[in-house]
């Protein structure tokens, strides 16, 4: 049996809320692929309905959130047709999430390594666990001492790399990073940006990557789907996308990306 050529495919996609007069259609009949070993960006301003589709893959969606209509294929299952725990084994184990406040994300009164390790224990049976948290810091280029720190112990780039170690510790198949370094100084930014490019290369993840940064588009996707008003209005290969865009609003947020110099350089 061959294996399919694209690891995720969402298939005329709508995500709606309210009814009536108050509906809103978040996600408008939206598809798109992902491929094996493939970086996808998906980029838009806010509210366009990037990240309520990266959190539907998994119906992570708010509850007030009605899946109106279309198919998300992962393993040859559709996501939105299996039950909770069908999805809670594998939320976490064959799909991960990193998003742009990782503070927010840790629970403050428990370790960074104990926390790694509770991801660990959920989904991975009968390994030494301690061991495997200070690898997968390692991975991330921490130096394992921090394993037994407090989240406000750490610097915002210590602790979104933790975000990435634990996301990392069940080793999925695919890693949806929603706006990772939004939150980051530039300099802290560029080291997460290679830090996923490397793990992308080495681990062999497949990466959907929400982000309104154009910036982080050319630096690491492969392919790129632009997104307004909930639809998707122009899909294509980086180069295409960054160079040759062909929809209104996506030569219009590339002419709001600041430049050092002028844009024909």
């Amino acid at each position: 049996m061959t294996e399919a050529k694209n690891i995720l495919e969402v298939r005329n996609l709508s995500i709606h809320f309210g009814s009536g007069d108050d509906l809103l259609k978040a996600v408008d009949d939206i598809s798109f692929t992902i491929g094996h070993g493939e970086t996808v960006a998906v980029v838009g301003e806010s509210g366009s309905g990037k990240s309520i589709s990266a959190l539907a893959l998994t119906k992570l969606a708010p509850r007030a959130a009605k899946y109106a209509g279309g198919e998300i294929i992962f393993g040859g299952q559709n996501m939105l047709s299996l039950s909770d725990p069908e999805l809670r084994k594998i939320r976490g184990s064959q799909i991960s999430y990193i998003f742009q406040e990782p503070m927010v994300s840790f629970n403050p009164v428990f370790t960074i390594g104990w926390q790694i390790e509770e991801a660990l224990k959920l989904h991975r049976k009968g390994i030494d666990r301690k061991k495997e948290v200070n690898r997968l810091l390692d991975l991330v280029h921490l130096p394992v001492r921090l394993a037994p720190s407090y989240p406000h112990q750490m610097s915002g780039g210590q602790l979104q790399r933790c975000m990435i170690a634990m996301a990392l510790a069940c080793s999925p198949e695919l890693l949806v990073a929603d706006e990772p370094t939004t939150a980051l100084d530039v300099t802290v930014q560029r080291e997460i940006l290679n830090l996923l490019a490397e793990l992308s290369e080495k681990v062999g993840l497949s990466v959907l990557m929400i982000t309104h940064n154009f910036g982080i588009v050319g630096d690491l996707a492969d392919r790129v789907y632009v997104m307004q008003k909930g639809k998707v209005v122009e899909e294509g290969s980086t180069e295409q996308i960054l160079y040759k865009p062909q929809h209104e609003y996506t030569k219009q947020l590339m002419a709001a990306v600041p430049r050092l110099h002028p844009a024909k350089d």
